[in-house]
């Protein structure tokens, strides 16, 4: 997370003039530059998440299919703020070193289960096997149960604190001194 961090930054400075004379600062072209950074994934919830598939048939009574596997799955749920929906920047004419800063909330950008880390626990297979397939739809219950739960365990308050912070490093580095942000954000509320 550090290495994307720094490696955005990075990418920021070399693309970014330094205009020594703070009243002919482009703020316009300093608003496209940030835009280019596309998404910033500021912060990563990793779940394990244990999840039982079963499924039975009978016929006339007598079990003619009895399939049920019990695994576990590590799931990450990334959020970030996607910079395409907008930002908005407006320097303080009365004071050539504060900038006023408008970024989109920050929201759940991906949620994805690892299969390189999929356990399997228990397995019972009568009458077929199970594939990966078969189990898609139980992984993306899970997934939308774990992406809840990132919310609620305030992940998305995380990513908005973490995003601010590199824009204001970004920002203090191309010479502003007090970033003020903003209520409204350009892509909206959440």
């Amino acid at each position: 997370m550090r290495w994307v961090m720094l490696c955005l930054t990075l990418l920021f400075l070399t693309s970014c003039d330094r205009v020594q004379d703070r009243s002919n600062r482009s703020t316009i072209r300093l608003e496209e530059k940030i835009v280019t950074l596309l998404e910033l994934n500021t912060y990563e919830h990793v779940y394990r998440d244990l999840v039982y598939f079963g499924e039975e048939r009978s016929f006339l009574f007598i079990r003619t299919m009895e399939r049920a596997t019990l695994f576990s799955v590590d799931i990450r749920v990334r959020a970030g703020v996607d910079l395409s929906d907008g930002v908005t920047l407006r320097p303080d004419r009365s004071s050539p070193g504060r900038i006023a800063v408008a970024i989109p909330r920050s929201k759940i950008l991906m949620v994805d289960a690892d299969e390189s880390t999929l356990r399997e626990y228990m397995i019972r297979e009568r009458g077929g096997r199970i594939g990966l397939l078969e189990m898609s739809g139980q992984l993306e219950a899970v997934k939308a149960r774990t992406a809840a739960d990132a919310v609620r365990r305030g992940i998305l308050t995380r990513a908005d604190a973490n995003a601010r912070a590199l824009v204001t490093s970004l920002l203090s580095m191309a010479g502003f001194d007090d970033v003020i942000y903003d209520q409204s954000t350009p892509g909206g509320e959440r």
